[in-house]
């Protein structure tokens, strides 16, 4: 069957290779999509249709199918079945310690014992190079058609994985978290191509397999569901999930760009920034940008057992998911979500105070010991990224110290900026969880378009923080 190539395909992001997506009309009589069961997959409705089981996963009830195009119709109809979608390609685009170690501190933790130990790291790429001598490789799955060896016959993943993981040795360069345990998951092909489902299915291996971080050096414009339902078990079941926020931002930073995985909420999105740490110019910009590393002229581990230099937020990820490896074996008892808020707070702030658009709320640090509880760590979520006039926007903030335990009594201040600019304003106070409710109406007049939300809180003996977030009104 002839694979065809979707504007919809996901694009490993690297700046120093661009690819066009290009659109091509089909005159198959087959096609090959992903299909989403609202509880359990029904083998036997694919075969009465005259489809063919491409791959199964086993954490959601979706499968990749091929299927003649006269039955898809049907099937879109059947009760039983939440969505299907296209399975579209997805194609890459583009001993010495690199700047970007220093930059994030990283051998602060590692003075203080931190290297990664016991962390495993689910990189879903092209593949790790097993012949590398500054990687070593735990173990992993392929999950393109030609080959059942996780070996790297591209590069992206390789060098992905040495800003991760590159062995402390007396050769080449050195990773974030060099004893960190390093599984190559291949979903692209050795010209950086493959299935959406193959990616899907990697994150499904890397659910099954327990990993602590994944790592999503990748991106698309376009929402997939499945993807999103993946991701979202992957995070719900207290794996974190790091991805690249973009390299689609405008040199002026103005606009949102930030690409999915990234975009979900169960994911971590990171942003580039140079050696003056600076946003990189292409770095991918809006308010689901979370935090931000280096990601231009990184050196790292390469085919053939050598080395090079990339850009691109595809290296600011692996930077982070280094970092969170090194959190991860310092607070072993924390979950996936404490550990984020830990990376979180413990940044330097290159933008406007607090969350920012360009770099979210800052440069990724490394830490030697738990800092002091003198400071709130503020976060703030709505229900819903939008809603219809006459529905109840709730929003929901969390105050925490520096550790974070919950704050009660902190004073939370809520600005809501509408499209025109005009701003409504509450206040409230923490309860025992550290958490307020604000309950916002809207009604027939309320303006369309989206909404922009401030939150401050404040507590006697603590410094303030803030956060962002943003709803829109259809």
């Amino acid at each position: 069957m002839k694979k065809i190539i979707l504007s919809a395909a996901i694009l490993v992001l690297i700046l120093t290779t661009a690819f066009n997506s290009v659109n091509a009309a089909s005159a198959q009589a087959e096609e090959r999509v992903i299909v989403l069961f609202k509880d359990k997959v029904d083998k036997d409705l694919i075969a009465n249709n005259g489809g063919k089981i491409n791959r199964e996963l086993r954490n959601i009830p979706a499968v990749s199918i091929s299927v003649p195009s006269v039955a898809l119709q049907g099937l879109s109809r059947n009760p039983n079945i939440e969505l299907i979608e296209k399975d579209s390609i997805v194609k890459v685009e583009g001993q010495v310690s690199d700047w970007g170690i220093d930059d994030v501190k990283a051998p602060v933790a590692w003075n203080s014992g931190y290297t990664g130990t016991g962390v495993k790291i689910a990189v879903v790429d092209t593949g790790i190079s097993l012949s590398h001598s500054d990687l070593s490789v735990a173990g992993g799955a392929s999950f393109v058609a030609y080959t059942n060896s996780y070996n790297d016959d591209n590069g992206h993943g390789t060098h992905v994985s040495g800003i991760i993981g590159a062995r402390n040795n007396d050769i080449g360069t050195i990773g974030v978290a060099p004893d960190s345990d390093l599984y190559a998951v291949k979903v692209l092909d050795s010209s950086g191509s493959g299935y959406l489902s193959d990616v899907i299915a990697g994150i499904d291996w890397a659910i099954t397999n327990q990993m602590d971080i994944i790592n999503l050096s990748l991106g698309s414009t376009t929402d997939s569901p499945t993807l999103h339902q993946a991701v979202d078990k992957a995070y719900n079941n207290g794996t974190l999930v790091v991805a690249a926020a973009g390299n689609s931002g405008l040199i002026n930073g103005n606009g949102d760009t930030v690409e999915y995985p990234a975009k979900y909420d169960s994911a971590i999105a990171v942003a580039a920034v140079d050696s003056s740490n600076i946003r990189a110019s292409f770095s991918s910009t809006g308010p689901k940008v979370e935090v931000s590393a280096p990601g231009v002229s990184i050196y790292s581990t390469y085919l053939n057992n050598g080395y090079a230099r990339m850009s691109g937020t595809s290296m600011a990820t692996p930077y982070t998911t280094g970092i969170l490896a090194l959190l991860k074996q310092q607070n072993p008892a924390l979950t996936n979500i404490e550990l984020r808020d830990k990376l979180d707070q413990n940044v330097v702030d290159l933008g406007a105070a607090g969350r920012d658009t360009l770099t979210g709320y800052g440069l990724i640090q490394a830490q030697a010991q738990p800092v002091e509880s003198n400071k709130t760590v503020i976060s703030v979520t709505t229900d819903k990224d939008s809603y219809l006039k006459g529905e109840t926007v709730t929003v929901e903030a969390t105050v925490k110290d520096s550790n974070l335990i919950a704050l009660n009594g902190a004073t939370v201040n809520l600005t809501i900026t509408s499209p025109s600019g005009s701003q409504t304003n509450a206040v409230q106070t923490t309860d025992s969880s550290g958490t307020v409710v604000f309950n916002i109406a809207t009604n027939k007049k309320t303006k369309i378009g989206t909404y922009n939300i401030n939150v401050q809180s404040s507590l006697s003996g603590y410094s303030s923080s803030n956060a962002t977030t943003q709803y829109t009104i259809n």
